[in-house]
């Protein structure tokens, strides 16, 4: 039988997360910010991540300040690659997993995903013991419209075990209300009490910063985190349209919104119609530097007007967002004959760039996103695949600036995406999970 923790003592939960400090990026983040904050509502975390890998993938930065979040109340066990090659980091998560049930009792287990094959050890926990597993999905798995699959075929092979996975759990954090929505419309058998929304955030100490602005007589736009500029050249040619014609995408997206594409365009626009704004411009791109975002801005005709800053650690890109006179947030679009839809997503940066107290030019569809933006007072919306009505959006915002200045306030009601208040929402869920019946085997 499992021991529960009493009403006063502390409760223990065993977090499985691939991305964890020093790795860097906002899955990390929110992972990080989770244990630094747990304990202040009665649970120590137990965290099996991997051992650091010496050499990294293009998508797997460093970011060794974020350790600072981990706090010491965090127990970490860290889960080298096995010797054999042939056995998979899983099979080994899969195996210290059960060890730590076994060692250290935890009240519930929290699997923050991607990547989603960590259900697996999540189905050894459910199956082996009787603790409960909580799924965190940090994306929207088989719904993503981000998320390629080689072929049609795959996609339902996923969608097939993400409803099974999410079925099983005894709880499931969703990141959006949107994807929440989803989740309990596609998969059978999946309870609305067995779900929560645990948004991203921010947190108020990361932006405890005094910074000057970047130079006074150009109005500095800034855009941190990843880009995906790589989607605008990967269909070309023959073999790229073949490879389309197999591709498969959960939903219909136009991937080009979430690229400079459309910022550099509208800036173009201004510059050939002589608009009397269009030379105050200046952009500057925060984050991983790729040769397909340096392509992008290198034929856009206006490349002189951007700064590629490359990869910084989550606190310099922070101090970025401090410097800048208004901010660039965009997402995807949807073709033509979309209009109903709404994203399942929300970029992570949405939240910190609420924190930032900046203007922000918001190119979003709608959905959760933009309906947060909006919230702040701080938005200047656009189409994100129309360049022309970014066009627009940046004289209103430019002429805004030059009203009120760059300084804005953040509405009370947005507090309630602060990390701490987040992770007492998530105390709250993890603990109505383990105060459950355990499961008869």
């Amino acid at each position: 039988m499992r021991e529960r923790a009493g009403p006063t003592s502390t409760r223990r939960v065993l977090i499985v997360s691939y991305f964890f400090p020093p790795d860097g990026g906002p899955g990390t983040q929110r992972t990080a910010k989770f244990c630094k904050h747990l304990i202040e509502f009665g649970w120590s975390p137990i965290v099996i991540t991997r051992t650091p890998r010496k050499s990294r993938g293009r998508w797997e930065p460093e970011d060794a300040t974020l350790l600072g979040d981990v706090g010491e109340n965090t127990r970490v066990l860290r889960v080298a690659d096995p010797d054999d090659p042939s056995t998979p980091w899983l099979d080994a998560a899969r195996d210290a997993a059960l060890a730590a049930v076994e060692a250290h009792r935890p009240d519930v287990a929290l699997i923050t995903m991607s990547p989603f094959e960590l259900t697996r050890v999540g189905d050894a926990i459910l199956e082996r013991t009787d603790i409960p597993v909580v799924y965190d999905l940090r994306d929207p798995w088989a719904l993503d419209g981000w998320r390629l699959y080689a072929t049609r075929r795959q996609w339902v092979a996923d969608l097939r075990r993400m409803r099974e996975a999410l079925a099983s759990a005894s709880g499931v954090v969703a990141n959006t209300p949107e994807s929440k929505r989803a989740f309990l419309a596609e998969v059978p058998g999946l309870a609305d009490e067995r779900v929560t929304v645990i948004n991203n955030g921010f947190d108020p100490e990361d932006f405890d910063l005094s910074m000057g602005p970047l130079e006074s007589d150009r109005l500095w736009i800034v855009h941190t985190g990843t880009l995906h500029s790589r989607t605008l050249y990967e269909y070309q040619g023959l073999k790229g349209r073949l490879k389309r014609l197999r591709h498969f995408r959960p939903e219909p997206i136009d991937t080009s919104g979430r690229t400079p594409l459309h910022l550099l365009r509208a800036l173009r626009w201004l510059r050939e119609t002589s608009h009397p704004l269009a030379d105050r411009f200046r952009v500057a791109l925060v984050g991983l530097k790729d040769p397909e975002t340096e392509r992008c801005v290198r034929e856009s005709g206006v490349a002189e007007m951007v700064r590629i800053e490359g990869y910084l650690s989550h606190r310099e890109s922070v101090a970025w967002l401090r410097r800048a006179h208004a901010l660039f947030l965009p997402l995807h679009g949807f073709p033509p004959g979309e209009d109903t839809r709404r994203s399942l997503i929300v970029p992570g940066k949405v939240y910190e760039y609420l924190a930032a107290r900046r203007p922000i030019l918001a190119c979003l569809p709608p959905g959760d996103a933009r309906e947060i933006v909006e919230e702040s007072g701080n938005a200047f919306i656009a189409d994100p695949v129309d360049a022309r009505s970014i066009a627009d959006a940046l004289v209103a915002l430019a002429e805004d600036v030059e009203r009120r200045g760059i300084e804005r306030e953040l509405p009370p009601t947005l507090l309630r995406y602060e990390r701490g208040r987040l992770t007492e929402k998530l105390a709250q869920f993890l603990t109505r999970i383990a105060e459950r019946p355990a499961r008869v085997s």
